[in-house]
């Protein structure tokens, strides 16, 4: 099993990898949104360096708080690009196994009758912009590019993963926790393309990124012969560790189970 984490919220660099070594722990997901690991901050040779003194591999999770591409707005969406590209330039450098990428969100808007989410306003538009932008971005660089299940998928954008799964060679991420709330059933369909799991818990209603076992998340969702990385995203040390001791024992359970 490929089990790794992403670094605690307070760990820099060399920390993040000794914490990861001295707990057995095979890679790290760099979550390039933390100030510490910013295309800008990382020195892409310290971190060659690290990965071979510590013997931990390295994943890249793209920006998502500064990137958006089903956004409404052409220059976000540009920008967004330019953000990826840094993140694939540094996976390159740093041979990478993949980069975890966010398609973005539509924003919701508070009203006198409360919070309105229009999403047919958003729908077409959301499908044109992955399968024409998106698709040619995916058909270059398809083969690191991982994209996570996130926000709620309505029609349009399942059809649009769709299209990208069938004629890209995209990967996925499958972050349970998000699914314990959003039901993204594509990603499950198409398991056979999920080279990262991120694992965290919480109560079917907010994602709150708990240690594994502190809600109701079902790992047995996840198919006995996945055999790629299993990433904790719980960004915390204690809840890191509760998580891999959860983790381990589910595994042992199912081993006894026969699967």
């Amino acid at each position: 099993m490929k089990i790794g984490i992403q670094p605690d919220i307070d760990h820099k660099p060399k920390e993040a990898f000794e914490f990861a070594e001295e707990n057995g722990f095979t890679h790290l997901e760099i979550l390039m949104d933390h100030p510490f690991y910013s295309a800008e901050a990382l020195d892409y040779v310290e971190l060659i360096e690290l990965k071979s003194s510590y013997d931990v591999d390295v994943l890249l999770h793209a920006p998502a708080a500064s990137t958006n591409f089903i956004s409404t707005s052409d220059s976000i969406r540009k920008a967004s690009y330019e953000e990826l590209e840094k993140a694939l330039n540094l996976a390159e450098k740093c041979e990478a196994e993949l980069v975890t990428v966010h398609i973005g969100w539509n924003p919701g808007f508070i009203t006198a009758r409360g919070f309105v989410f229009h999403a047919k306003a958003y729908s077409k538009h959301n499908y044109k912009v992955l399968t024409e932008e998106f698709y040619q971005f995916a058909k270059i660089h398809g083969s690191l590019l991982s994209i996570e299940n996130t926000i709620r998928l309505d029609e349009n954008l399942t059809k649009a993963v769709e299209f990208l799964i069938n004629n890209t060679d995209i990967s996925l991420t499958f972050d349970i926790g998000h699914y314990n709330i959003n039901k993204h059933e594509i990603f499950l369909k198409h398991f056979d393309r999920v080279k990262n799991v991120h694992l965290h818990d919480n109560d079917g209603k907010q994602d709150l990124h708990l240690a594994l076992g502190r809600g109701n998340s079902n790992l047995d969702i996840i198919p006995k012969k996945y055999k790629n990385f299993f990433t904790i995203e719980t960004r915390d040390v204690q809840s890191i560790l509760e998580s891999k001791d959860y983790l381990n024992n589910w595994i042992k359970k199912r081993e006894k189970r026969g699967e």
